[in-house]
């Protein structure tokens, strides 16, 4: 058996970082697959993005919390609910008693398991979900797949005929009075498949109690969102809101994210507010897919915010509304993922980003395969161009050959916005 150390903040001083290391043991095959790929891609991304931390024990939990889903929890494979995507009413698969397994997609490596499975051209995202599966992880679990696009369509039909106990959501693709009804029908159906497989009714107060406990974990993510926006680089801030779909206990999830922000709160500002500012929307980043974040940081970027179908639902409290309206209307109306014709939720809540936050650049993302995002665009530069705000369209895999093509790029953009904000504040204000 081969071991891979992984930094995860046994530190008191930034510098003893190579000096303590906790070791992470996997066996080497899993259903004739080999993970030796996969463990090295995890320990690199998490080795790099640590070393850009500040020593905060506050955020060792975080950096355990991934270690334990991506390589520990994937070995024990004794998930009961399994979702791919995040695109399902979390108040649906809390109610076991902790977070289900989330498999999103961001592995280079996962998504060369499905090579002989599905065509060279299928978006790295649904690969790497499929990759993971068909590695013999969840077989008896329920699988539950939000149809967001047609490559999850494609997704449910090859783990269905595998065997798999498959239970697929569909999104109606317009929003309105006559389709909200086919979505309510939609929620009690997974609503049944859920109590079925776990052979417990889920009660009116049971999904409530667990909405509850969304709830107040998201508005933690606010709060801590807006706190760390001056010591966190912005690929830390992503890293740890992912995180959130690796907890096993929500309510321990929060309570760490609760005390990272107290400590957060007491530190004075030390990063560079003279840089320019990007957001990152597009196709969702999942780790250890981070090689566009880490990107825009190295050319001399900050990045502000990514928004996207996930991470925006992610700061969505729906507490307050719950005794008003339904808990599926809500999620329903908000959802702001590609399996619209018309995304008109994802368009309304980046313009009011724009609006509340000084954003300097927009780096468009699509990744390829997933064609839906570029439908977006088109309306996107409309409004950038209105908002006078310059956007750059960045595509690519999750390969590494064109990392320098798109560094070059980058460092174009990056200068261009930079005289930007020279002949807008003066010399003092741009970071070179």
């Amino acid at each position: 058996m081969e071991y891979h150390s992984i930094y995860v903040f046994d530190i008191k001083d930034k510098n003893t970082y190579d000096n303590n290391r906790r070791w992470i043991g996997m066996s080497e095959m899993k259903n004739k697959v080999n993970l030796s790929a996969y463990k090295k891609e995890m320990k690199d991304v998490l080795e790099r993005l640590v070393k850009t931390m500040p020593a905060y024990k506050e955020l060792r939990f975080f950096v355990k919390c991934v270690i334990n889903h991506y390589l520990t929890d994937f070995e024990k494979n004794n998930s009961n609910i399994v979702v791919i995507g995040s695109n399902i009413p979390e108040e649906l698969v809390l109610v076991s008693g902790k977070m289900p397994y989330w498999i999103l997609g961001g592995s280079r490596v996962s998504s060369m398991w499905a090579d002989d499975i599905v065509p060279r051209d299928t978006d790295p995202v649904s690969r790497s979900g499929l990759g993971s599966i068909v590695s013999g992880f969840a077989e008896n679990a329920l699988i539950l797949i939000p149809l967001v696009n047609d490559s999850t369509r494609k997704l449910a039909y090859i783990l269905k005929s595998k065997g798999l106990k498959v239970h697929t959501f569909h999104f109606p693709p317009v929003k309105d009075a006559q389709t909200v009804l086919e979505w309510r029908r939609q929620y009690e159906v997974c609503r049944e498949a859920v109590a079925l497989h776990l052979k417990r009714p889920l009660t009116k107060r049971v999904l409530q109690k667990s909405q509850e406990q969304i709830s107040t974990a998201k508005k933690q993510i606010q709060d801590f969102m807006e706190v760390s926006k001056d010591t966190l680089n912005g690929t830390s801030r992503m890293f740890i809101l992912g995180s959130y779909y690796c907890a096993d206990n929500l309510s321990e999830w929060n309570f760490q994210l609760e005390c990272l922000t107290a400590r957060l709160r007491k530190e004075h500002k030390c990063r560079n507010t003279e840089k320019s500012k990007v957001l990152l929307l597009g196709s969702p980043i999942y780790f250890p897919n981070y090689k566009v974040p880490f990107l825009i940081e190295e050319v001399g970027l900050e990045l502000l915010l990514q928004a996207d179908y996930t991470t925006l639902s992610m700061q969505d409290c729906r507490l307050e509304r719950m005794q008003k309206e339904r808990m599926a209307d809500i999620f329903y109306r908000n959802d702001a993922s590609p399996a619209y014709v018309k995304n008109s939720s994802l368009y309304e809540r980046i313009e009011k980003l724009l609006t509340q936050k000084e954003i300097d650049g927009v780096v468009y993302h699509v990744l390829k395969g997933q064609i839906e995002y570029d439908f977006e665009l088109e309306r996107f530069e409309e409004l950038f161009e209105k908002m006078n705000i310059p956007v750059f369209r960045l595509e690519t895999d999750y390969n590494y050959q064109d990392i320098e093509q798109l560094r070059i790029r980058l460092e174009a953009f990056s200068e261009i916005l930079n005289q930007r904000r020279y002949r807008r504040f003066g010399k003092e204000t741009v970071a070179v």
